[in-house]
């Protein structure tokens, strides 16, 4: 990766191994802000978070759920019919204008699971305060993800 010109930053916490936050890389996305790859313990790159910039000034999130909205299509397109959960939260979080504060406080839940043979790919709608929002896509290898998960039990197991 370092030989196309692709500048890796260790990324701290051990939740999926040993990470880096990617930058100086040609974005797949337009509005791409920032990717996180995963290597887990074995060197094999498992999962890649891609995020998106902020979608600011919109409680309503009417800006990301459009861009949500056109990414649905296009993984859809790619990796066939997915799986949706999108819920409100009760209460003022049922009301269009608090949609990203639900999401933030964990109220709402918006993603899509797209699902292959060898990939397990996630759109998801994230929150970081009451009127900013952004999207994310998980993709994780299903085989490199068992063999993380078999390493990380591996070490657990070596530490108790």
């Amino acid at each position: 990766m370092r030989a196309k010109g692709i500048e890796l930053t260790e990324f701290e916490g051990l939740d999926f191994g040993k990470s880096y936050i990617a930058t100086k890389m040609e974005k797949a996305l337009a509005d791409q802000s920032a990717a996180l790859l995963s290597f887990g313990f074995n060197d094999k790159l498992w999962r890649v978070l891609i995020t998106s910039r902020p979608f600011s000034d919109d409680p309503a999130g009417t800006a990301v759920l459009t861009r949500y909205g056109e990414l649905a299509s296009l993984l859809s397109e790619k990796y066939g019919k997915p799986s949706q959960v999108h819920k409100l939260g009760d209460s003022i979080y049922a009301q269009s204008g608090y949609f990203v504060a639900g999401i933030r406080g964990g109220q709402s839940k918006w993603f899509t699971n797209f699902d292959t043979s060898n990939l397990a790919i996630q759109l998801g709608i994230t929150a970081t305060d009451s009127s900013t929002a952004g999207w994310r896509i998980i993709y994780e290898n299903k085989v490199y993800r068992r063999d993380f998960d078999a390493s990380k039990r591996s070490r657990e197991k070596g530490t108790l």
